[in-house]
Formats: C-alpha cells, structure tokens, sequence
C-alpha cells in the first residue's frame, strides 16, 4: 500500500473543500451578526424550508452537507431541513451514472430522493414544531458562536476579524478533521487500501439479500469515495437499482464527519445517523421488493 499516495489524495480531495468551507463560515458569521433571528437562537424551519433544502442538496457537490451540517450545528436551519439535505444529495453519483450506459437512471433517482427529502424533512420539521409548542425542545443548540462573540470587534478592520480570520479559522478545524476522516478511509477502502475498492465492490455483489443493509451501512461514511464505490458496483451490475438508492440516501458526503466534531452533542449526531440509516436500508429494501413483483 502506498501510504504516500493516499495521503496526497486526501489532501487534494479535502483541499478542495476549503473555500467552500471558508464561504460557509463567512455566511454564517454574517447570518450571526446581521440577522435577529440566529442571535435569538431560533431555526429557520418554515414550511418551505425542507424543500429549498432538498432541491439544493440535488447540487452534486459536498459542500452543499458541509454547510447544512453547519447551519445545523448553529441552529440557523431545522432538523428536518438538514435531513432533506441529507437525503437528497449524491455527491460523485451522478457523474459517474452520467459517464455509463445506465445514464437515465439519473431521472428516476433524483426523483425518488427530492420526494422522500421532502417529506421527511417536513415530517420531521412538524414534529420538532409540535414538540415546541407543547413545552419540549427535541434538541438544544449552544448560544451562536458564543466562544466567537464575546467581544466585538472594534476599529478600521475589524471586519478582516470577522468576517476572514475567524471563518478562516473554523474552515481550517473543520479541514483538519475531514482530512483525518478521509485520510483513515483511503487506508482502507481507496484504491491502494488494505482492503480494495474493488474488493469491496465484489463483497457488494456477493450478499443480494441484505444489499440495501449494506450499501446503506457504506453510504454513512462521510467520504465522497463512498458514494463513487457503491454508484461504481451499480453500474457494474453488481448490485440492484434499490440498493443503489439506499446507499446515496443514507450517504451525506461530508456532512456527518463535520457533525460528528462537535462532541458535545454525540447523543444528537447519533439519533441522526441512525434514522439516516433506516430511512435508507428501509427505502432501498421497499424498492427492490416492488421491483421483484413486475
């Protein structure tokens, strides 16, 4: 294994992460300081906010988790809004479905997950309200970016502080940690891995019954890799079109690496994950059972 190679993998993958990192961490400073609603710490969770959510996680580009993640963690965005986000994106699917022959599957893919996204981001965004309104909080966020703002800035630049360095600074953490993930995740399922993406694919190929259980279990992993190996045994034919779905529902690039660095709140992340998971093993199971009676 060429460790070497990984390494400078990783780095060029998460490099190029980084501005979109450092925009998200600029709007959101912005959102913080400008608008009354995040410095009241409420969410933005309108009834049409799951659908704006979902239609931008169609965008096939991680940054779009990396920054719902974070909205998320500020309490900018609901949790049904991040969990359309979640649902809809694809990341390296769709570029890869595109380049082979299985190119329209793209239409009905995108379909299915935009309409599960959108109701189970308004499902869930209902009952967090129905929660509210009866006295109980689902979840508790910290103050916005209180470690940040416990003193404004003052002076001829002090917009650089704001609005530069201190995005700056939480784009770097945030890369920090994505690199570690990623970096751990090409040791062992990169192309030089220990353990071979094509090795993987083969294993994917081998258990036709608890696909969607497993491609789903694949799809959690917060690398765009991940998405790119099961779209991969897809197109391959080595796994059903249900499976295929159920991988990239529960798959949400980035975004669960950048929610699992605040360990303050692991019960939450892991209430995430979870539902993640069924939402997509369930989906993909239901799909290949329909499948099978036409």
């Amino acid at each position: 294994m060429d460790v070497w190679h990984v390494l400078l993998h990783s780095l060029k993958d998460c490099a190029l992460m980084l501005p979109v990192m450092f925009i998200t961490y600029a709007i959101i400073e912005l959102i913080e300081r400008k608008t009354s609603f995040a410095t009241n710490g409420k969410s933005l969770t309108g009834k049409g906010a799951p659908a704006l959510g979902a239609l931008f996680g169609t965008i096939p580009q991680c940054g779009v988790s990396v920054m719902s993640a974070k909205l998320f963690d500020k309490g900018i965005i609901g949790l049904g809004t991040l969990f359309s986000v979640f649902i809809a994106t694809s990341d390296e699917a769709f570029s890869i479905l595109i380049a082979s022959d299985k190119r329209l599957d793209i239409i009905p893919l995108i379909l299915i997950k935009f309409a599960l996204a959108v109701a189970v981001g308004m499902l869930f965004n209902l009952i967090i309200s129905k929660q509210k309104e009866y006295g109980g909080e689902v979840f508790e966020h910290e103050s916005v970016c209180a470690h940040c703002h416990d003193e404004e800035p003052t002076g001829k630049f002090a917009w650089v502080k704001m609005y530069i360095l201190v995005p700056l600074f939480h784009a770097l953490q945030t890369f920090i940690f994505v690199f570690l993930v990623t970096f751990v995740f090409g040791l062992f399922f990169g192309e030089d891995g220990l353990i071979g993406e094509d090795a993987f694919k083969q294993y994917l190929s081998s258990v036709k019954y608890a696909e969607s259980f497993i491609t789903a279990l694949i799809g959690l992993i917060p690398n765009c890799a991940s998405s790119a190996i099961i779209t991969g045994a897809y197109v391959n034919g080595g796994i059903s079109f249900g499976s295929l779905v159920a991988g990239l529902i529960s798959n949400a690039g980035v975004g669960l690496a950048v929610l699992f660095k605040n360990v303050k709140e692991t019960k939450r992340n892991l209430f995430i994950l979870i539902v993640l998971y069924l939402i997509g093993a369930l989906s993909g199971l239901f799909i290949t059972l329909i499948s099978g009676l036409f």
